[in-house]
């Protein structure tokens, strides 16, 4: 294997595994600070815990559809 085809094949295992955590849901406190130092600079963002937990509590209020 040449290292370009190495390098290539490194990049889409990568891709495909920002994939699956994005499904997983795994992304969702990154998405969140990222979304906190856009639209509110200058405050301080949740903890990742306080975030799971707000996250996890909002689930439980509104269900919405999930399978399980």
């Amino acid at each position: 294997m040449t290292s370009t085809t190495l390098s290539r094949l490194r990049g889409s295992v990568r891709a495909a595994w920002q994939i699956v955590r994005g499904v997983a849901g795994e992304t969702a406190y990154e998405t969140y600070l990222e979304h906190h130092r856009t639209h509110h600079p200058g405050e301080e963002p949740m903890s990742e815990r306080e975030f799971w937990k707000a996250h996890i509590d909002r689930q439980d209020t509104n269900p919405g559809s999930r399978c399980c």
